[in-house]
């Protein structure tokens, strides 16, 4: 790979370079921002920028005028990204009890918060209940259970009619082999059930997939769920769920807003007049919002030359970052430097006991040399909040860029926040002292 062929992001301070098939790297990173902060917090480290949420977040309204946007917050749930979106105006769609006591210690309201959870257990529904969330169930089940804890509750109905996409079969929501959502032969149940206890069906849901660039896919589902619109008296709003894409590689394209909200709007402004309510529309973005606004920097410890290819050890892996291992997602690698070496098969590879244990594959790069820097791309979401403690490695900090201050967000762990232990049960690895109290068989 030749310089001119690079993907690079110029910065007064640096360049970042990428492979051909990455996209261009960040603009509001540059290598000195990413050698400074490393040298201040060390390595690997996760670095999110304030500015870029926030216009995220202004896009998605200009786009969809008088909707309510609901950030998925399982895609990230640090508290500074949360603080970030809750001031610029979003709501959040949350899947656990925890997910929703942070939303509420950030300053969600309770208005503000959908609860959206799979296969809740009674006590989960209680839980959600009490902290004054609106829940959206999506089996008969949890619908019936919930009736018996909350008669005369309000409560939103997750669908599933037939039309699911996404990057990655694990990641499709919808659709003959989804266990998410109420089928369509389900909904006259559905309506007996809260009919008899009282609930009112407040809303209705559904979730297509993660990762949609096709508009036509989008809007298909839409219309679905628009049809049934009428078949709910007490219906407040209609939740189209989210999903829409985010270029990971240099040939994706970004999702056209300019083209979506228009197209959006307008059907949903139709069953809003069909239905003669004043109904919403809510939406719930994720990825979308936090995607490209976070980066895993992670340094280079080793490499390792075999027959067919090169392998550069890192200090970070899928403990960190399992998107790599998990769906097989490309992720843009960059370095700091541009180099004339020449460009070999690369391998980006972790310390975790594992062979798949890698956030790049078969990359043709200039190999790195041990202690440089590399920046994973699209990394703010589905990054931190799916890491691990796998193999007793500590997850990484967590820092915010805003107004071009970095703050660390979330520390790196500790053994003993790990662990649970403030000292050592062992003496120079000696002879365990038990603390479970014996017992008499």
């Amino acid at each position: 790979m030749t310089a001119a062929r690079a993907r690079t992001s110029k910065a007064r301070s640096g360049v970042l370079v990428g492979t051909p098939d990455d996209p261009a790297a960040p603009e509001w990173l540059d290598a000195a921002l990413v050698t400074r902060t490393a040298e201040r917090v060390g390595t690997p480290y996760y670095l999110y920028c304030a500015e870029r949420i926030r216009d995220r977040c202004t896009a998605l309204r200009d786009a969809f005028p008088g909707a309510h946007v609901r950030y998925a917050m399982k895609a990230n749930s640090n508290r500074a990204v949360l603080a970030t979106i809750r001031t610029s105006g979003l709501g959040v769609d949350t899947v656990s009890p925890w997910e929703v006591r942070l939303a509420r210690s950030v300053g969600f309201g309770r208005e503000q918060i959908l609860y959206s959870g799979s296969n809740p257990s009674t006590d989960e529904l209680h839980e959600i209940h009490d902290a004054g969330a609106t829940l959206n169930l999506d089996s008969l089940s949890a619908l019936e259970r919930f009736a018996t804890v909350a008669p005369r509750a309000r409560v939103s109905l997750r669908l599933n009619l037939e039309i699911g996409g996404g990057h990655h079969p694990h990641v499709v929501t919808a659709g003959p082999d989804s266990k998410f959502g109420l089928s369509r032969s389900e909904i006259p149940r559905a309506v007996a059930i809260a009919r008899k206890f009282g609930l009112r069906i407040v809303g209705i849901h559904q979730h297509v997939g993660s990762g949609i660039f096709q508009r036509g896919l989008f809007l298909r589902a839409l219309d679905r769920l628009l049809d049934l619109a009428t078949r709910f008296p007490e219906l407040e709003f209609i939740d189209a769920g989210g999903g829409f894409g985010v270029p990971y590689r240099a040939r994706e394209r970004a999702v056209d807003l300019a083209s979506w909200g228009p197209a959006v709007m307008a059907r949903f402004d139709a069953a809003r007049a069909k239905a003669g309510r004043d109904l919403s529309l809510v939406l719930e973005p994720g990825r979308y919002l936090v995607a490209d606004a976070g980066v895993l920097v992670t340094r280079v410890t080793t490499v390792k030359r075999t027959r067919d290819r090169t392998f550069v050890g890192v200090d970070s892996g899928m403990h960190h970052l399992v998107r790599p291992a998990m769906y097989g997602s490309h992720h843009a690698i960059y370095t700091l430097t541009q180099t004339a070496r020449r460009a070999e098969r690369c391998f980006v590879v972790g310390p975790i006991c594992e062979s798949g244990d890698f956030l790049a594959a078969d990359r043709r790069m200039p190999p790195p040399s041990e202690g440089d820097l590399l920046v994973v791309g699209n990394a703010g979401a589905y990054g931190y909040t799916m890491a691990s403690f796998y193999n007793l490695r500590a997850r990484p900090p967590e820092c915010m860029l805003d107004a071009g201050d970095v703050r660390i967000v979330q520390p790196r762990d500790t053994y003993a926040g790990v662990v649970g232990e403030s000292e050592p049960m062992t003496s120079a690895f000696g002879r365990p002292r038990s603390r479970v109290p014996r017992r008499r068989w």
